[in-house]
């Protein structure tokens, strides 16, 4: 049995849970058991449609040492072998009291801690050794263990001589409104106004209705909610627009090139890191450059549109990064630790 604590709704979003979802459904298929414990109902929709199980503790995700007498039956019932725990929220004394029931697996992607784990996970593009110098018995560092769904392994995805579908993604809650400045400004521009534009709105975005209005009114913008079948819609579009995180290892497993942008400092790294291996073009950080940052991003996906050969090498470049194993790989080192 392996527990998985993590949480998500409209404040953190839902990058935790989904990423957690993967490792755990790739668990499932290995014949082992795992059950997740959250903070509070916000992401049980997400995990009562997959068939995992749950425990809700009615709990203050952002302290977490103050959930310890609420967590401590729940793991004397369940005996985990293994707990893997996925917050920005940890303590160093929350981690000491959980380690008194099981061996702790820790998902990383900031770089920084201050505490210690049997195992630590830092899936992203920038991770190495060098930031957790003798912080946990074993490391899984890198994009082998990004923890994608199935659905990205071995996608066929052939590069077409002309663009035409965007996809345009900007994160869970998209409190700037990021998608509808990309996509005022991509209606603007005389090369790409007529091209499908796939806009995908998360669960928590409260500017939904301004982009149903430009919905309304343009019959190529296309607004993409509760999506289901993200791989199929990214197989769509030959290029996307995306603000830095998860998504970006999706698009490099199906091949999609990418124009890219940050907005909040867990971002910055990620990107940078595509950027300094020249797989993407990096538009720049919303938050230091404004307006200017949605106009250079506009400016690099009209010379990507219009360049087939740049396409071509990206595309295959990004599928030679991120293969789509990672989900697996995770699960076989966490059911390693597991039965020791």
């Amino acid at each position: 049995m392996i527990c998985i604590r993590a949480d998500g709704g409209q404040e953190l979003g839902l990058g935790h849970i989904m990423r957690c979802i993967s490792i755990a459904s790739a668990i499932k298929s290995a014949g082992e058991e795992v059950c997740f414990i959250l903070a509070d109902e916000n992401p049980v929709e997400f995990l009562r449609t997959r068939s995992l199980r749950y425990y809700v503790l009615q709990s203050d995700y952002r302290q977490m040492e103050e959930e310890i007498d609420r967590l401590a039956p729940v793991l004397e019932k369940e005996k985990p072998n293994l707990i893997l725990v996925d917050s920005y929220f940890v303590t160093e004394e929350y981690m000491i009291q959980l380690r008194r029931f099981a061996p702790l697996a820790y998902l990383d992607d900031m770089g920084v801690i201050s505490f210690s784990a049997d195992i630590l996970i830092n899936y992203n593009i920038f991770a190495d050794y060098d930031m957790y110098r003798e912080k946990a018995k074993q490391y899984l560092l890198g994009v082998a263990y990004a923890p994608l769904r199935t659905e990205f392994v071995q996608v066929d995805y052939p590069v077409r001589k002309n663009a035409t579908g965007i996809l345009l993604t900007t994160g869970g809650s998209d409190r700037y409104n990021l998608a509808g400045k990309f996509l005022d400004r991509i209606l603007e521009s005389e090369h790409l106004r007529h091209m499908d534009c796939y806009v995908v709105s998360g669960a928590y975005n409260p500017n939904l209705p301004y982009l149903e209005d430009r919905a309304k009114e343009h019959k190529n913008v296309h607004i993409c909610r509760n999506v289901t079948n993200m791989c199929e819609l990214m197989q769509k579009c030959d290029v996307a627009v995306t603000a830095g995180g998860s998504t970006m290892y999706e698009l490099s497993a199906v091949g999609v090139p990418m124009v890219c942008f940050s907005f909040v400092d867990n971002q910055e790294q990620i990107v940078r890191g595509f950027e300094e291996r020249n797989l993407v073009a990096f538009a720049g950080d919303y938050l230091s450059q404004k307006e200017d940052m949605i106009l250079l991003g506009i400016k690099a996906l009209e010379q990507l549109t219009k360049d087939f050969e740049a396409r071509e090498r990206e595309s295959r470049q990004l599928r030679e990064t991120v293969d789509g194993m990672g989900a697996m790989r995770i699960a076989s080192a966490l059911i390693r630790m597991e039965k020791k």
